[in-house]
């Protein structure tokens, strides 16, 4: 009898062994799936984050091509008109929208004297074989850090 109930406690350690194994398997996994979920949720998070960063690029893009319009009309703005009041008014306007890209995350990308970057640039021509911008055709811009349009340039 004693080999009996001997024979038994050892085919339930067995059992027990084999259990533990499944439940640490189980809780392994468990711990798996809630570490994956918590990094998804965290990349969510991150992609919230940049979506509403970049929900207003669309209109954004569309406001450059007017500020490029007002860039020329003050480039081509005739001597004597310096000084006019409306003249001014335009300028004033213009900084007003730079003011809101900027609130925006919105910056000028630099180009004159720059060395090129293709990150930021855009070559129109290359005159030469220095590698720094000579010239700016259009001003280019970056969001966040991210460019949104490149500089069109004129290399040296």
């Amino acid at each position: 009898m004693a080999e009996k109930d001997s024979k038994n406690i050892d085919e339930l350690q067995v059992q027990i062994e084999e259990l533990q194994k499944k439940a640490d398997e189980y809780l392994n996994g468990w711990k798996h799936v809630k570490a994956d979920y918590i990094n998804r949720e965290k990349e969510i998070e991150r992609e919230k984050i940049e979506w509403v960063k970049f929900a207003n690029l669309e209109m954004i893009l569309h406001l450059l091509t007017i500020l490029d319009a007002l860039d020329n009309s003050i480039k081509h703005l005739p001597k004597e008109l310096a000084n006019n009041e409306w003249a001014k008014g335009v300028t004033q306007i213009k900084q007003q929208i730079e003011d809101v890209l900027k609130i925006h995350g919105v910056e000028r990308i630099k180009t004159l004297g720059e060395k090129f970057d293709p990150e930021f640039h855009e070559a129109i021509d290359k005159k030469g074989d220095d590698g720094k911008i000579a010239e700016e055709i259009q001003s280019g811009y970056l969001m966040h850090g991210r460019t949104i349009r490149p500089a069109k340039v004129i290399i040296k």
